[in-house]
């Protein structure tokens, strides 16, 4: 009997122990900017979580959004700790709360510059030194 107690004040030790270092751990929000319904964000983006949760020892909370003019509004307030972006968002980041970017793809930004018929702007070149506007709210 004498070993049963010992046992069990073990047993209770350890489960003690499991659950301080569980509320001790870390949770970190991760928002991801809408490009599919939340459904499929879901099930694409928390494996990841889990096993980045796994590999570093934190906890990740996702967050999903069902309008861009949301994601922007709460990357403009810094609200997330992570997120994963456009290349236009993440200067919106820098700019707003100073985000730093961990990652990136390895493959080229690729974009189209537009100038009316009869610019006198023919080439890249042609725009050294120039200011460079872009349309629309999601541009910064």
């Amino acid at each position: 009997m004498k070993y049963g107690a010992g046992v069990l004040l073990l047993v209770l030790v350890v489960a003690l122990a499991s659950s301080a270092m569980a509320a001790a751990r870390k949770t970190y929000l991760f928002a991801v900017l809408p490009q599919r319904p939340a459904v499929a964000m879901h099930t694409s983006w928390r494996p990841f979580l889990d096993r980045l949760e796994q590999e570093a020892g934190v906890s990740f909370r996702l967050k999903l959004y069902e309008t861009m003019p949301q994601f922007e509004e709460d990357l403009r307030r810094g609200e997330a700790d992570f997120i994963f972006s456009t290349p236009p968002h993440v200067v919106l980041a820098r700019q707003s709360q100073h985000y730093l970017p961990l990652v990136r793809g390895s493959r080229t930004i690729a974009g189209v510059l537009f100038t009316k018929r009869g610019s006198a702007i023919k080439t890249l070149k042609d725009l050294d030194n120039q200011e460079v506007a872009f349309v629309g709210s999601r541009n910064v």
